[in-house]
């Protein structure tokens, strides 16, 4: 696989996925892998969100293959919104299709707001290293039948999130027989605006061998 950063569309189950990949080598060696999902797709959430671009970055700073990906029925990818169910099979289909085009030796699954819910949802169907969610939307989907995350497990979260309720996360996240390293940022909101550099400065040292 040689070096390049390219968009292409692959075949989900609902038709085209569209997803942007960024390779690291220029061989077939065994790689870590980042694949990234996007916030909500009916409130503006896509692949490029400032918050997923910035993670993206960083992951790749830090020499993982990146994959970013817009759900159904966001930008060229096919159907239709499907409450986190049908969002689901896309990341599935996404990581299916990468280990094709990879030689995957560890895998992350990194998302943003609605992205950690569908992250989480499906880590346990797929064979997954490490988990990364920023500002899980905890409160406005039902966490209580997330499969336990027995995988070393990053939860990002700002103090001052106008979307979802700061303290419920991190109460729900404590609560857990499992529960993920927590990185609180006092001042930052849902979005991160104005503490980007803090959240790409922060995985990078979080995800640093």
């Amino acid at each position: 696989m040689k070096k390049s950063s390219k968009g292409v569309l692959i075949e989900g189950a609902e038709g085209n996925i569209e997803l942007r990949y960024h390779t690291v080598s220029d061989d077939e060696q065994a790689v870590k892998l980042v694949v990234l999902s996007h916030p909500h797709p009916l409130y503006g959430g896509t692949m490029n969100n400032k918050v997923v671009t910035t993670m993206e970055r960083a992951f790749h700073a830090l020499g993982y293959v990146t994959i970013a990906y817009n759900f159904r029925g966001v930008g060229k990818s096919e159907g239709e919104y499907d409450h986190g169910h049908g969002e689901q099979e896309d990341l599935m289909a996404v990581v299916d299709w990468a280990r094709q085009q990879f030689n995957v030796e560890h895998l992350t699954l990194a998302g943003f707001s609605f992205g950690s819910y569908v992250s989480l949802k499906a880590q346990s169907k797929i064979e997954v290293q490490a988990l990364c969610t920023v500002a899980p939307p905890v409160g406005l989907y039902d966490f209580a039948d997330i499969d336990p995350v027995k995988i070393p497990w990053v939860l990002i979260q700002g103090g001052q999130d106008e979307v979802v309720e700061a303290k419920g996360i991190v109460d729900w996240a404590i609560s857990l027989e499992h529960s993920p390293d927590i990185y609180w940022r006092a001042n930052a909101g849902h979005f991160f605006h104005g503490e980007l550099i803090w959240l790409k400065q922060n995985i990078l040292l979080i995800f640093k061998e």
